[in-house]
């Protein structure tokens, strides 16, 4: 099923100019890039998956293709891990600005919280 093959082809391009959006978004400063891109990943990976599911019961693919395959699951699964090192980062920095988020969400009996963000910011509730 050579239609089959080429849309599975076709698909993990736009999996892999994904892949390179997505670095870009983690590189940039603009946090939409990369929330963008992630979904557009998402969307790409999806119907590659499908595809891929097609064309492995239609016929066999060839080695450069399942390397191609591996790659983009090698560099989805480094992109997982540079998000959750940077989210780490981001909500340390936030603590040391703001400090430690409180456990719980309610306050103490008659108390108010003004400002989530900041630890002594109560004021008695009238």
């Amino acid at each position: 099923m050579p239609d089959t093959r080429a849309s599975a082809e076709m698909l993990l391009s736009e999996v892999e100019d994904q892949l390179d959006r997505v670095d870009a978004g983690l590189r940039c400063a603009e946090p939409s890039d990369l929330l963008q891109a992630s979904g557009e990943l998402r969307r790409c990976a999806t119907g590659f998956a499908r595809a891929l599911e097609a064309a492995l019961s239609a016929e066999a693919l060839d080695a450069e293709f399942r390397r191609r395959v591996e790659a983009v699951a090698q560099r989805l699964s480094n992109q997982r891990d540079s998000v959750a090192r940077r989210t780490v980062i981001v909500d340390r920095s936030l603590a040391s600005l703001l400090g430690p988020r409180p456990d719980a969400t309610y306050t103490m009996p008659g108390e108010r919280r003004m400002f989530a963000g900041l630890r002594s910011a109560h004021v008695p509730a009238h």
